[in-house]
């Protein structure tokens, strides 16, 4: 493979404007499909395979009630007591209705008025436009022409509106700013590292090309097979600092080849035949743990580990193809490493961390970093998995705003509603199922944290009945959570007495059934992907050992960032500096995302820290020496790309939306627990401890003699 990256390297930098046009002609053509298809994103994070989903069909058939369908719930609040009761309120809710129903793909609308949906002070009420269209198929422009029906709403004077429901009032898209504070930063790291503007440029173009393109074939892709919207964000995310990470590796290790040649030609492949190397291989690990998130057999989390395989597959394609012929094309401004690195190689010499603490006390130092891990780990003893919910989001949003109306007027639950689906037995006669209705009614009323249940409605064949359950808390609440569990615990009960079977549906019992699924899927995808890498790792560092420490380390460093992602976004701790309002449960799919692109990057710098600490010890055959030139080789680039990361990941912990803020923190936490603690500590400490141990390995003895040779 060396071979092949060489001539290839050597091939892209003496035709370097060839393969300069062909990316631009790539980018201008997806472009231009993209601008002209458009793209097709699906904002609702759904799943296929549970009841609560199953049984949605039934509802449409028996009850007329398509849940796929959107919704736009209207939230009107007065200031005064007994403001709805106002007459010239009441006309101009009234008007704003009859209005909203003659907008386009509006359905139906609910009128308070006839449904005495009022708070118990009279001043709140709401109206749920139903439209004709499924959730995620209702445009901005449809919703803004709905809104535009209760404009006149705003200048009653003392009354409120504000908006909620399944349809996407803030569509989570990519964040540009957040994108640009993460390239920026990237780049003042770089300029550090290299001295150099044009240097340091060099990874950003080559990683935001490959990103566009990425971006634009999963857009395109998107009008095809469907996509949830924030696999694009985690595209995105995992595309840009991939990108920059792997065009820094191999631009240090040109640097590094043209002390010794001078033919920039030459000094290209060679860092093609090694970096180049270490890339395409830490990169197909990355896209292998992402594209893994397809085992765990949930839609969305399928959507979103292929988008994020395809965004890292340009992202190593441009590393090894653009990157060599932009090199070529500013080789004369790229200084060689002596010309900036002579005065530091003493200080990495001197460095009392490398030399006296991880080289002369590496049980001390293995003892300490995996204290250190555990001590941050321990919030993730009591982490808490949920779906995303309106209450999470930033107070100035109209959705939150909406849920705190509702919570504060008509209780929390009503942010938490259970739809209970009874179906009833066929044998029974209709008085029967009559009487069963109404124990059932009775049952869910007298439930422990259940502050109403509607009387269950009959469908016209008498097959099923509906009854509505609101409990005492929020979507957030673990009491919301246990009352789901002893709803589902009594449809034992009613199948033995009644032969009739419960079974829960809506947004609310859909996310307890992700969470649950996603819970048991966890263990069984890590398991999978640890096994495949550790295989992979094993055949190519010859080691036993090796991907043994590997596996160890990224499991402390895994529970570290969780537990403080715990103490972030769950306890709130700190909440004023990341912009949270609210402490909620962490997101369910979050772990399994968290698994897959950690452990890719984390197999990222142990490929390219072990593999020169693998090649220096095949050299001299002294794991000693091994250990301490790998460290003062590879510790700078690896710190610059740790920052990288963290930079990319971290900026995204600016934006509002809660779920991209969570993404963005658990993987800056995730890179810096890696990076500066297992791969720059534990890892060399580790491999320092089991002295030639590590490269016990069938073969390994010849292996050595003829690399000496």
């Amino acid at each position: 493979m060396g071979k092949l990256l060489k001539r290839l390297g050597e091939f892209m930098a003496k035709h370097k404007w060839t393969a300069i046009i062909i990316w631009l002609i790539a980018l201008i053509g997806f472009g231009t499909a993209a601008a002209k298809i458009g793209s097709n994103y699906n904002e609702s994070l759904s799943i296929s395979g549970i009841p609560s989903t199953e049984i949605q069909s039934t509802l449409k058939k028996e009850f007329h009630q398509d849940t796929d369908h959107g919704t736009l719930q209207v939230v009107i609040k007065t200031k005064d007591k007994n403001g709805l009761l106002n007459p010239k309120t009441q006309k101009a809710i009234t008007a704003s209705i009859a209005n909203a129903e003659k907008k386009s793909h509006v359905d139906s609308v609910t009128n308070p008025y006839q449904t005495k949906q009022f708070s118990k002070d009279l001043t709140t009420t709401y109206a749920t436009v139903t439209y004709n269209q499924k959730a995620n198929s209702v445009t901005p422009e449809t919703i803004h022409k709905t809104q535009d029906a209760f404009k006149s709403l705003d200048h009653q004077k003392g009354v409120q509106v504000e908006y909620t429901g399944t349809v996407s009032l803030h569509p989570m898209g990519v964040n540009e700013i957040a994108e640009l504070i993460g390239v920026a930063i990237a780049f003042i790291f770089m300029v550090i590292l290299f001295r150099s503007f044009i240097t340091a440029g060099l990874p950003i173009i080559s990683a935001v090309v490959g990103l566009a393109i990425g971006l634009l074939v999963i857009g395109i892709g998107s009008n095809y097979f469907e996509t949830a919207s924030v696999a694009q964000s985690l595209a995105m995310i995992l595309s840009l600092a991939c990108g920059i990470d792997y065009a820094l590796f191999i631009i240090n290790r040109y640097r590094t080849n043209r002390v010794t040649e001078d033919d920039h030609i030459k000094a290209i492949g060679m860092a093609m035949a090694t970096a180049g190397s270490s890339v395409l291989f830490a990169g197909i690990t990355v896209i292998i743990a992402v594209a893994g998130l397809s085992l765990v057999g949930i839609d969305f989390l399928t959507q979103m580990g292929l988008a994020a395989a395809v965004g890292v597959a340009f992202a190593i394609l441009s590393a090894l193809t653009l990157l060599p012929a932009l090199i070529s094309l500013v080789h004369k401004h790229i200084r060689p490493a002596s010309n900036q690195t002579g005065k530091h190689k003493k200080k990495i010499k001197n460095n009392g961390l490398v030399e006296h603490t991880i080289i002369r006390h590496p049980f001390v130092t293995v003892i300490v970093s995996a204290l250190v891990l555990l001590g941050f780990a321990i919030p993730s003893g009591h982490m808490r998995l949920g779906m995303p919910y309106n209450g999470s989001l930033p107070t100035n949003q109209t959705e939150r705003k909406a849920y705190d109306i509702l919570s504060d007027k008509f209780g929390e639950g009503m942010n938490a509603q259970l739809i209970t689906v009874a179906k009833l037995d066929k044998n029974a006669t209709p008085e029967e199922k009559q009487q069963d209705v109404m124990e059932i009614t009775k049952h869910l009323s007298e439930m422990k944290d259940v502050k109403m249940a509607t009387p269950g409605m009959m469908s016209n064949s008498g097959k099923y009945a509906v009854f509505m359950v609101i409990p005492t808390e929020g979507p957030e609440s673990v009491k919301t959570d246990q009352l789901a569990h002893h709803i589902k615990k009594y449809s034992n009960t009613t199948e033995d007495k009644m032969n009739t079977k419960l079974i829960l549906t809506g947004t609310n019992a859909i996310n307890i059934d992700i969470v649950e699924k996603l819970n048991k899927a966890i263990p069984i995808f890590a398991g999978i992907v640890m096994a495949l890498a550790f295989v992979l790792m094993m055949i190519v560092f010859r080691s036993f050992i090796i991907p043994l420490v590997a596996m160890a380390g990224f499991g402390l460093s895994l529970l570290a960032s969780f537990g403080a992602l715990t103490a972030v976004m769950q306890d709130a701790v700190m909440n004023t500096v990341f912009g949270i309002s609210k402490g909620a449960p962490i997101i369910a799919f979050l772990p399994v995302i968290a698994i897959g692109i950690l452990f890719g990057l984390a197999m990222d710098y142990e490929v390219f820290l072990v593999s020169r600490i693998r090649e220096i010890y095949l050299l001299t055959g002294d794991n000693t020496k091994a250990v301490r030139i790998g460290m003062k080789e590879n510790a700078k680039v690896i710190i610059t790309a740790g920052l990288i990361m963290i930079s990319v990941f971290g900026s995204f912990a600016i934006t509002s939306n809660p779920t991209s803020k969570s993404i963005g923190l658990a993987l800056a936490f995730g890179v810096f627990f890696d990076a500066f603690i297992v791969r720059l500590i534990f890892v060399p400490a580790m491999i320092k401890l089991c002295s030639k141990w590590n490269w016990v390995f069938p073969g390994m003895r010849r292996s050595k003699i003829e690399y000496r040779k």
